[in-house]
């Protein structure tokens, strides 16, 4: 067992401990920590929500997850953005930080695998006491297959809004939900919260 062969190398220094757990119900240090890992790929999108949501998230991780996945969390600049990215990046940089070949591993996976990196932002792009309302806008404007940014902003936005709002944030209001960047998303956000009837 590989945990085994770990505790053989690292049993004369007292700065490493191994232990073996399930990282969904293993209790994170309470202490700034990173994480580098190898994670099994159908576990993924459990492992990063438990990781990026914990009371003690750590500071930045590292883990090896299928391609897909990783642009899934990613979003822009290497795919276009999903719900999933866009849930993360205001407290989380999200990167694909290595692609590697199968022939890395042994045995060789069935997919392409890649290195995704989420790096804790210092400074958040949305406040705490405005976390409820941004997920709640974006779950409710993003998403919506097959619907044009128009119709998914019309009911956070008058149509004059919208207009000036494509203007300002360089959009098409025509093209679908999922062509806007996080920025265009959190320059929307932002102005939704500016309106005297927000909140």
């Amino acid at each position: 067992m590989l945990s085994e062969a770990l505790r053989t190398s690292f049993q004369s220094d007292d700065r490493v401990t191994i232990v073996t757990a399930d990282i969904l119900r293993f209790r994170l240090p309470n202490v700034p920590y990173k994480v580098l890992g190898n994670i099994p790929f159908n576990r993924t999108a459990a492992i990063v929500r438990r990781l990026a949501q914990a009371d003690a998230p750590p500071q930045d991780a590292y883990i090896v997850v299928q391609r897909e996945a990783a642009e899934r969390f990613a979003g822009g600049p290497f795919s276009r953005e999903t719900l999933s990215s866009l849930l993360l990046k205001p407290w989380w940089q999200v990167e694909i930080a290595r692609r590697f070949r199968r022939t890395d591993f042994d045995p060789p996976p069935s997919v392409d695998a890649v290195a995704l990196w989420l790096a804790r932002r210092t400074r958040p792009l949305v406040e705490r006491s405005q976390a409820a309302d941004y997920r709640r806008f974006i779950r409710t404007c993003f998403g919506r297959d097959g619907h044009s940014i128009r119709r998914c902003l019309r009911s956070q936005f008058t149509r004059t809004q919208i207009h000036r709002l494509s203007r300002d944030l360089r959009f098409d209001p025509s093209g679908p939900a999922s062509s806007l960047t996080f920025d265009q998303w959190l320059g929307l956000f932002r102005f939704r919260m500016l309106r005297p009837d927000s909140g």
